[in-house]
């Protein structure tokens, strides 16, 4: 399986990157996206045990990793990474018009 990040989800993943590295300081920000990067790893090892979450779009699911939560689908095999929010997010409101 194939691992795919949507443009959203990179603008994301540069946003916590650069909010953790100016808030918590270089050695935090490597430590996050190092457990974000786990859990990547963690979802393609084994997509289908995380919880669907299809009212959101079709065929999403989400992972929690910290304060975060990663919404992700699979397609063939391709596992895409469509979007990772603050876990306080409205996600209804934050997808409107992605990802459907």
């Amino acid at each position: 399986m194939t691992l795919e990040f949507t443009r959203a989800a990179v603008s994301e993943l540069q946003s916590i990157r650069s909010y953790t590295l100016g808030t918590w300081g270089a050695e935090q920000e490597q430590r996050y996206l190092d457990d974000l990067w786990g859990k990547f790893e963690e979802i393609l090892a084994g997509p289908t045990r995380w919880r669907q979450r299809d009212d959101l779009f079709p065929g999403c699911r989400i992972a929690a990793q910290a304060k975060h939560v990663i919404l992700f689908r699979m397609e063939g095999t391709v596992l895409q990474i469509v979007r990772i929010l603050h876990g306080a997010m409205d996600f209804p409101r934050q997808l409107r018009g992605d990802a459907k």
